[in-house]
């Protein structure tokens, strides 16, 4: 799948993998912690790029609410907030 954020990447966007439910708890752990954690475990067991690693890691964000605005009612993945049209992965992980 192509993500772009038409707030920060002027380019097409990138191609993120279909990320399993295991992976994406574990990327939210880890940027909750820390982002560069985040982007070391993106760039140890995926073939991003820094620049891809740093992108996906800023656009993660806690389950409904905007990482950049504090929005607090976004719904679905992958999805632009109507109030800043920043994208969030949005990620909704099934404990």
């Amino acid at each position: 799948m192509k993500v772009k954020c038409t707030r920060c990447l002027p380019e097409e966007g990138i191609e993120i993998p279909e990320f399993t439910q295991e992976e994406k708890r574990k990327l939210l752990e880890l940027k909750s912690i820390s982002s560069i954690q985040a982007v070391k475990a993106l760039r140890q067991g995926f073939p991003f790029s820094l620049k891809d690693s740093k992108y996906i890691t800023l656009h993660i964000n806690k389950h409904g609410e905007c990482h950049r605005c504090k929005y607090s009612k976004l719904m679905g993945e992958y999805v632009a907030c109507p109030k800043c049209k920043a994208l969030n992965f949005n990620w909704e992980i099934n404990v």
